[in-house]
């Protein structure tokens, strides 16, 4: 007769998509296999499939459970500080799980915990006075997952194995990263974009840039 570990015992989709993302965090998305997830949660690759019926549906999973650590807005009269909190609660789960939070942005299918939050910034738009409350949410949400994604890309992109870099530190290795030959304007402009950009200042700018245009379009 086989004893059950406490792994075994305690084993339910949540934690495997939990064990999911802790393997993606460690050793990329691309190291994901139903076979190293079995290994992670000390199951059989069977056990995996009772809970997770194949890539795909595990990575919706995964995508569903990142979607739950983006934050609510709390209640304000201050439709930008409802916005501000949207923003960096998806800029802050991308620096938590830059290699798993991209799969947010996957469209299979739309998870509950999504529409959730999407409600939940809906009413809270409208509770804070704003007109075209799904207009305004939809422009912030894509900056905010652009801006993120495209700056784990960056700085993944730079980072070396077994050197500990600042994220400025990186920036300006991968904005000095520009073929040889390349005219001196062209490189200029690699440098201007990326290179000189401290990454807390240059989300905050955009968002800010971003929030005084809403303002100024909702004043017409």
């Amino acid at each position: 007769m086989t004893t059950e570990t406490p792994a075994r015992q305690r084993l339910d989709r949540r934690r495997v998509l939990e064990a999911a993302i802790e393997v993606i965090d460690q050793e990329g998305l691309d190291a994901l296999t139903m076979r190293r997830l079995a290994e992670e949660l000390d199951v059989d690759p069977m056990t995996v499939h009772h809970h997770a019926k194949g890539k795909d549906n595990l990575l919706d999973g995964v995508a569903e459970l990142l979607w739950e650590e983006i934050e609510r807005p709390g209640r304000t009269d201050d439709p930008t500080e409802v916005l501000r909190t949207l923003a960096h609660s998806v800029r802050d789960l991308f620096h938590r799980h830059p290699e798993a939070a991209p799969l947010v942005l996957r469209c299979t299918v739309l998870p509950r915990s999504e529409l959730e939050l999407w409600r939940a910034y809906l009413d809270g738009l409208a509770a804070a006075g704003l007109d075209q409350p799904a207009a305004v949410l939809r422009s912030v949400l894509t900056y905010a997952l652009g801006a993120s994604y495209a700056e784990v890309a960056w700085l993944g992109v730079a980072c070396q194995p077994g050197k500990n870099y600042t994220d400025r530190e990186v920036l300006l290795s991968l904005g000095q990263a520009v073929p040889q030959g390349t005219p001196p304007e062209l490189a200029a402009a690699a440098v201007d974009v990326i290179a000189d950009c401290d990454p807390d200042l240059c989300f905050h700018d955009g968002l800010e840039l971003m929030l005084a245009g809403l303002a100024m379009r909702g004043e017409r």
